[in-house]
């Protein structure tokens, strides 16, 4: 029986009963694409005729499967495709992170409508206790209460909001590598590698708008613009007839979750 390696091109040839009409042909990329059921059955429970052919009988249908060829792919898609491989496993993850976030949404509304009931009851309370207090200092009860309100909302919103930070810190390394990795291989003329290409960049296209959904932003510098201590990094500083602080490279995009930066940008700055 044919073994094959992890990542080899793979074609086949399959024939039904020796009708070229019904000739197919198939190429995978081996225990990475999705085998047809058929080639599967075949490799499985057909005998070998020959060192480049099965055949499998199945009721009134023979079937013979040719192997036209067994190549190893170049280190270039081989690399891609073990970060898409590990992107998915990263993806998985990140779902399985938004579940279990869900569930401590679920758990803080809960504690946010406990807490609401009970200052209802400790407000009504006050009332009938401060009833007979001036006017005025019952305006001011009021103001300190609508304050504290106020207050619990905003640090609930923050909650929500920032939930995600440390999660999305860990991912956002190695989808930056997986994004250079895509801009790299596009510029090498290989038509295998360009399909693979494609489909890595509608995913890394998909992934990022899920990122972004969640008010992930890219931080993009440009030479010439003031360097900003709030958004970026220096990583080196060297002379220059430009002002002092300018920015003159960008060696690494930055990020921001909702107005708060979690990974700066990576510049090299004039003195």
């Amino acid at each position: 029986m044919w073994k094959f390696n992890k990542y080899d091109k793979v074609q086949f040839e399959l024939v039904e009963n020796d009708n070229q009409a019904k000739k197919k042909k198939y190429s995978y990329i081996w225990d990475f694409n999705t085998v047809d059921k058929s080639i599967t059955d075949i490799l499985k429970n057909g005998k070998n005729v020959s060192d480049n052919e099965i055949i499998w009988k199945n009721k009134k249908t023979i079937l013979k499967l040719k192997l036209i060829s067994v190549k190893k792919i170049d280190g270039t898609t081989r690399e891609l495709i073990e970060e898409n491989v590990d992107l998915k496993r990263k993806i998985n993850d990140f779902e399985e992170t938004l579940k279990k976030s869900e569930i401590k949404n679920l758990s803080l509304k809960e504690e946010i409508e406990n807490l609401d009931t009970r200052l209802l009851i400790e407000t009504n309370k006050f009332k009938e206790e401060v009833i007979e207090i001036q006017k005025k200092a019952q305006s001011a009860i009021n103001e300190h209460k609508q304050k504290s309100i106020e207050h619990q909302e905003v640090q609930i919103k923050e909650a929500k909001m920032y939930a995600l930070q440390s999660f999305l810190e860990d991912l956002i390394q190695p989808l930056n590598n997986f994004e250079k990795a895509i801009l790299s291989a596009e510029k090498i003329d290989n038509d295998v590698l360009k399909n693979f290409i494609i489909g890595f960049n509608m995913l890394y296209k998909q992934v990022e708008n899920v990122l972004i959904d969640f008010g992930l932003q890219k931080i993009i510098p440009k030479s010439g613009e003031k360097f900003d201590p709030n958004i970026h990094q220096v990583y080196e500083i060297v002379a220059s007839d430009l002002e002092k602080d300018t920015i003159l490279e960008v060696k690494n995009i930055g990020y921001k979750l909702h107005d708060r930066t979690i990974k700066p940008a990576l510049v090299i700055v004039s003195k």
